[in-house]
């Protein structure tokens, strides 16, 4: 039945990542369905609502850690907390 997702090694960390986005998705979902969306313009430059900053929050968080990836010798926790202070700026003043 789930002969789908057996392409990917599921891991503990993997899962949590995508039961994180799946319960963003539903929450997202919930909230503005009880307090719709309002569009403004942050720093980006971009007329977005809170939906669309939590995906570039997210796509910006995955490339921090991708180019912390590709440097030898550096330091995980400190690239994963500055793509966490990038993404929660983009979430709130994006």
């Amino acid at each position: 039945m789930f002969e789908i997702f057996d392409w990917i090694p599921w891991t503990a960390p993997i899962a949590y990542v995508f039961i994180g986005v799946a319960v963003m998705i539903t929450g997202l979902t919930i909230w503005g369905h009880y307090r719709p969306p309002v569009r403004r313009k942050g720093f980006l430059g971009l007329v977005t609502d809170r939906s669309e900053r939590v995906y570039i929050a997210i796509v910006s968080f995955a490339l921090v850690m991708v180019i912390s990836f590709s440097i030898v010798d550096s330091n995980t926790m400190i690239w994963a907390l500055s793509a966490l202070a990038i993404s929660a700026g983009i979430l709130k003043w994006g």
